[in-house]
């Protein structure tokens, strides 16, 4: 360790953390941990079933070809090495003795002809049949790493390991927050206070739209209605609460407003659910709860036709008519206003029923809301 300066250290260690916030920033890693350990390339290295994947200081495409990998997986070395404790540093030599490596499939073919005579390798994460790992070589005319530098490497480990950690919770967080502003229905994720923590792009729309029953007061939710307030709050901490300390409660829902008025205002189903619940140091932190809005609606949904088209494999004049249905309209005003005979629309009815599986109007209808597309705000 005398030989590798503190200022070095610094650098490396902030550069991994820099890493754990941007993907780009990898390669640097490698490119300094080559540097400060003298080695002739490092990489790290995704190696599983389909080709695998790699940011190396050396461009070396062929590496990262299925052929590659399966070398490196059916090699007896090559599939121990992969198996070893994650955050440990091995010599690949060392891993089954220098004359057993040196009869690998894995040196013969992949790593002596690039002159990767020594090597280290830590294992940093697996998943399903894919693992990810940070190796360093040196060339035949080097020396072996020593036991300083080998140490070094050891105490550069955990935090190879915390921030590959960050990383990917952050990547969950992106992805999560992409989803969520891809649905068609307002998403409120709130603690167990009913405050929002984070909401998707329908529910801020939602929240600027006059007449909507539902406001933000300091981030709490807050409906037109007290009595439907407090009954919002109670379907959130049954959701953000576990009587056996491990299973949350099941929320439920709720139609806002709960008493239906006089007005042209829209009504709301709520449907509130557990979350995934956030962690400190290892540790269970908030309980989270996610609150789904859905406008109601006694028409049939823009699109009902093509969608139930496409389930029940309908013709198009049977789709409309079961839309029509739907909207709650009469097989007699669906029949006059499609220019058919009632006696041509009950043929089309019975066709449907044969075709979904239903036998009366009232089953049908309740079917096809059932499988009614989310609407698009």
């Amino acid at each position: 360790m005398a030989s590798i300066a503190i200022d070095d250290v610094s650098a490396i260690v902030g550069s991994i953390y820099e890493a754990a916030y941007d993907q780009e920033q990898w390669l640097p890693v490698v490119k300094a941990l080559r540097e400060i350990l003298g080695g002739s390339r490092c990489c790290i290295a995704r190696i599983g079933p389909q080709a695998g994947g790699s940011i190396s200081t050396v461009d070396d495409p062929e590496l990262n070809e299925p052929h590659a990998t399966e070398i490196y997986l059916r090699d007896p070395i090559g599939v121990k090495a992969v198996a070893l404790p994650i955050g440990g540093i091995h010599d690949y030599a060392r891993i089954e003795g220098e004359a057993a490596w040196h009869a690998t499939e894995v040196w013969r073919n992949l790593f002596r002809p690039r002159d990767m005579h020594h090597g280290l390798l830590c294992n940093l994460f697996s998943s399903g049949e894919a693992y990810w790992m940070i190796d360093v070589h040196r060339s035949a005319w080097q020396e072996p790493f020593s036991t300083d530098q080998i140490d070094f490497f050891q105490k550069l480990a955990p935090h190879l390991l915390r921030a590959g950690h960050i990383s990917r919770k952050l990547e969950n967080v992106s992805a999560l927050a992409s989803a969520f502003s891809h649905l068609p229905f307002g998403m409120f994720v709130v603690n167990g206070h009913c405050r929002v923590l984070h909401m998707n792009d329908v529910a801020e729309t939602m929240l600027t739209l006059l007449g909507n029953p539902f406001e933000l007061k300091e981030r709490e939710i807050v409906l037109s209605d007290a009595q439907d307030t407090m009954s919002l709050r109670r379907l959130v901490v049954d959701a953000c609460s576990s009587a056996d300390g491990v299973m949350p409660g099941t929320g439920g829902s709720m139609l806002v407003p709960s008493e239906q008025m006089l007005s042209d205002r829209p009504r709301l189903v709520l449907s509130v659910a557990p979350y995934v619940n956030t962690q400190a140091y290892g540790l269970t932190g908030e309980r989270r709860a996610v609150i789904m809005v859905n406008e109601v609606t006694p028409q049939a949904r823009e699109g009902l036709d093509l969608h139930v088209r496409g389930l029940f494999d309908l013709t198009p004049s049977e789709a409309r008519l079961a839309a029509a249905l739907v909207s709650g309209r009469s097989l007699k005003e669906i029949a006059a206003n499609s220019n058919i005979t009632v006696k041509t629309g009950r043929t089309y009815l019975e066709r449907i029923f044969a075709k979904t599986g239903t036998r009366q109007q009232s089953e049908l209808v309740a079917l096809l809301k059932n499988t009614e597309p989310l609407r698009r705000r």
